[in-house]
């Protein structure tokens, strides 16, 4: 394994770099994207049901917003003293604006990520071909030993390159469905409550 790593040249270390750091993201994103810290099942529901009741206390509406971006949402446009449609959905949409941001952070770095660690590969490729040619006017001979270095630089760092790219894309893609599908799901919970605070 030392080996393959060594013999990659100095373009490995940053497509490591790149790696370590994608998987981080993945995680993070993997952690922040669950269901139940954005929208858990039956708040829109509980909430309409408890504000009928009048049984929604202070410490109950915190933590409603503690726990989930809904939660967060849901608690402004409670606590929002005009509660007309139009500033409710004024407030709705600033208030999601701000969560929907906060949940593509470092969207963007992974997306780089997954451009950037083919094209270093590549930039391996390349730097691989040049120490070939430039052992072989060195040595002179017909051996391959001398181009062996340069054959492992150019397909240890094309490898590494498309391994860190491939599922970085793929989780960049899930993860920008996932976060998009929330928004659609937010906006329309966040209707019934303001449709119901409008009218009561």
């Amino acid at each position: 394994m030392s080996y393959i790593l060594f013999s990659g040249g100095f373009i490995i270390w940053p497509i490591i770099l790149l790696s370590i750091i994608s998987l981080a993201i993945i995680i993070e994103k993997s952690w922040n994207l669950a269901r139940d810290i954005v929208l858990p099942k039956d708040l829109t529901k509980d909430i309409i049901s408890q504000i009928k009741k009048k049984s929604l206390t202070n410490s109950m509406k915190e933590k409603m917003a503690q726990d989930s971006i809904q939660g967060t949402i849901f608690f402004s446009l409670i606590e929002e003293k005009i509660k007309s449609k139009t500033n409710l959905r004024l407030r709705a949409e600033e208030i999601g604006r701000f969560e929907i941001n906060r949940l593509e952070k470092f969207m963007t770095l992974l997306g780089t990520i997954a451009s950037v660690s083919p094209i270093l590969g590549l930039l391996g490729t390349v730097t691989g071909m040049i120490s070939i040619f430039s052992n072989l006017l060195a040595s002179g001979t017909n051996s391959i030993a001398p181009l062996a270095g340069g054959i492992a630089e150019a397909l240890v760092t094309t490898a590494a390159g498309l391994i860190v790219a491939i599922p970085s894309l793929i989780f960049y893609r899930s993860f920008n469905r996932t976060i998009e599908n929330y928004s659609l799901e937010l906006e329309e919970e966040s209707n019934k409550l303001i449709n119901y605070l409008s009218r009561n």
